[in-house]
């Protein structure tokens, strides 16, 4: 399992966001054309390769086009150049232009909003192999999901510490838990969008109604006092009218939302994430 602290969920949640909106430039792939090494029999006979008809496998650079072919390609050029023509008359009567500016401040009033309503507390952020008792969940959870993909599952967990006991309801912790649930959800769309960027499936568990955020409603439902839980490292207190779930470092003090991708646990976009956590911020 790997985890990482960090002092401030805010501070996290405003670096994950901005690393899910960060271009990912990939090189252009280097295609290589080449003619077939297989020899002629006896090139004295003719060719044998239609693309190649000539002595020394030379080819004409165009394949030459007949009066008909000819004629209806200027055709279809007259054609393309009309509408071109069309098209640029359109675009030059309308009004409609992307103003960077105004994406920008957008952008930056987006980052706002995250900060003022996430929640300044500690958190944990882990990375674990999907355990037994979390894949025979996971085929409820995600029914559309292919069985062999279960088999190589990735579960974040992200943990934040909470200022009251989650073991002892009152008005005050209750508002503490919607506050804490509205963090976790933007930090895990932030994540999710990560690894959607990076090639990878990823979804997360509602802590509200324990179904998955953004895949198919479904009947079933997975809390933290599942008992999953317990092969990733945390508790489950049974306290007889109800169970809650326990941290190994603030025990009862903790809110948990998790976070499933097929992205391996050792590769490089699950590393990145962790580093956020403890990332000092650059700006």
């Amino acid at each position: 399992m790997l985890s990482a602290k960090g002092p401030q969920m805010r501070a996290f949640t405003q670096r994950i966001a901005a690393f899910s909106t960060q271009v990912q430039i990939d090189p252009a792939p280097i295609v290589f054309v080449g003619k077939g090494t297989t020899p002629r029999q006896n090139s004295l006979l003719g060719p044998n390769d239609s693309q190649y008809p000539f002595q020394g496998d030379v080819a004409f650079a165009h394949k030459p086009l007949s009066i008909r072919q000819q004629v209806e390609n200027a055709k279809i050029e007259r054609c393309m150049e009309d509408n071109e023509h069309n098209l640029i008359n359109l675009l030059s009567n309308t009004n409609i232009e992307v103003d960077r500016t105004h994406l920008a401040q957008l952008k930056e009033e987006a980052m706002e909003e995250i900060q003022a309503n996430a929640a300044d507390v500690e958190i944990e952020l882990s990375a674990i192999e999907a355990p037994k008792l979390l894949k025979k969940e996971m085929k409820f959870l995600f029914p559309k999901m292919e069985t062999h993909k279960m088999n190589n599952v990735t579960v974040f967990n992200l943990t934040q510490k909470s200022e009251f006991d989650m073991k002892a309801w009152s008005e005050a912790m209750e508002e503490e838990r919607e506050k804490l649930t509205a963090s976790f959800i933007m930090s895990a769309n932030a994540i999710c969008s990560t690894l959607h960027r990076f090639g990878y499936w990823a979804d997360f568990i509602d802590p509200s109604s324990g179904r998955p955020y953004m895949g198919d409603y479904t009947n079933h439902t997975l809390f933290e006092t599942n008992d999953a839980y317990k092969q990733m490292g945390f508790k489950i207190e049974d306290l007889g009218c109800c169970k809650v779930l326990q941290h190994a470092c603030w025990g009862s003090n903790a809110f948990v939302g998790t976070i499933f991708t097929d992205a391996p646990v050792d590769g490089s976009a699950v590393r990145d994430i962790l580093k956020k956590v403890t990332q000092e911020i650059d700006e």
